[in-house]
């Protein structure tokens, strides 16, 4: 059953207040679909990347205000991406939020790998709502209203 416009369970943005803008960096397109819908409880806008390699252009063209990526991807893994982000010429884009995810079975591993790369928060596939919005709102605050 649909709800009314006004009464749908997800967050919209408050007048005066601007959309924090999240980047998704998974290559599987169902995995991110699932964090969007997770993250609906904040009103953030999304930019969404298969790869590191893309998240990197994207992030030279793109105002971002959190990183959320996957360890195993193609290419350049998610430790090696937030070592990147972290070196980064560009100190707003250096210092933004990260949070890394992973399925793999040794999460211990990957954890440690994360934070030598500078990860702010990780958590382990598969992830819940609650569990994923408490280290979000963890690492990067809701905006407050002006």
């Amino acid at each position: 059953m649909a709800h009314p416009p006004e009464t749908r369970p997800f967050a919209r943005p408050e007048p005066g207040i601007k959309p924090q803008r999240v980047l998704l960096v998974d290559d599987s397109r169902s995995i991110r679909t699932l964090l969007k819908i997770y993250l609906m409880a904040r009103s953030f806008e999304y930019i969404e990347a298969e790869s590191a390699e893309s998240a990197l252009k994207e992030l030279d063209t793109q105002q971002v205000d959190l990183i959320l990526t996957d360890f195993h991807m193609d290419g350049m893994n998610g430790a090696d991406f937030a070592a990147t982000v972290r070196s980064h010429k560009d100190l707003k884009v250096s210092r933004i939020p990260i949070l890394m995810m992973t399925g793999d079975a040794n999460a211990a591993e990957v954890r440690n790998k994360g934070q030598k790369a500078g990860i702010n928060a990780f958590v382990r596939k598969p992830v819940s709502c609650a569990q994923l919005m408490t280290l979000v709102d963890t690492i990067l605050p809701a905006p407050k209203k002006t």
